[in-house]
């Protein structure tokens, strides 16, 4: 079993090195997303903004499968009770955040944390659906602002929960090291510097777009 699973890691780290929000809008669109997106992240958001809401739909869908596939692979093998299980369930979250095609560079790794825990299903729903229940909670009732504090807190939250489902016996202790690894990742991914560097990076787009907002203005007259 240990073999099977060393060999689901490397699997898992190589899918989620594959960032589709890279290469699908340059493909379809001859458009880099990661330079024209103010805070250069190749997701999904900036895909559907740069390159068109089809395109940023297979990305997403990308993102979300090569979470999946790994998972359910190593759950159909019976891997669920392995010891290293949770660094299955997480590594195509390492690898998106941190590709091995793009020197480590990667994504905040959102879709593919839920495409891990859709990975899960049919014999554990409850991750998944506390990750959901959790992500519309603060888009839809306690709207937090901007997308990367939505993203910290919801993953907070669900790390709690993981801790929760196991105490109650819901969730083996392998799935909920795999959520707590996965949540952390996240976590790091959106932090509080990477929001200031995006507050900042917006700020100076404003400015230059307001500094060329007069040249323009009298090159028309």
């Amino acid at each position: 079993m240990l073999g099977q699973q060393l060999v689901m890691i490397v699997v898992g780290i190589l899918s989620g090195s594959l960032l589709f929000s890279r290469y699908l809008p340059k493909m379809l669109k001859k458009v880099d997303i990661v330079a024209l997106s103010e805070d250069h992240n190749p997701g999904t958001a900036n895909a559907m903004q740069h390159a068109g809401i089809p395109v940023g739909i297979l990305c997403l869908l990308g993102d979300i499968f090569k979470g999946v596939i790994p998972v359910h692979m190593a759950m159909r093998l019976g891997l669920e009770s392995g010891s290293l299980f949770f660094l299955v369930m997480a590594a195509p979250v390492l690898g998106h955040a941190f590709s091995l095609f793009h020197r480590g560079k990667g994504g905040k790794a959102i879709a593919v944390s839920f495409g891990v825990l859709i990975g899960l299903m049919p014999v554990h729903m409850e991750p998944v659906f506390a990750l959901c229940s959790i992500y519309l909670f603060f888009s839809l009732v306690i709207r937090l602002r901007p997308h990367t504090r939505r993203t910290r807190v919801t993953f907070m939250m669900l790390a709690l929960s993981s801790l929760y489902m196991v105490h109650v016996q819901w969730i083996p202790g392998q799935i909920c090291g795999g959520m707590l690894l996965v949540s952390g990742i996240v976590v790091y991914k959106n932090s509080l510097h990477q929001q200031i560097l995006e507050e900042q990076a917006r700020r100076q787009a404003q400015e230059v777009a307001a500094a060329a907002a007069p040249d323009t203005k009298q090159a028309l007259l």
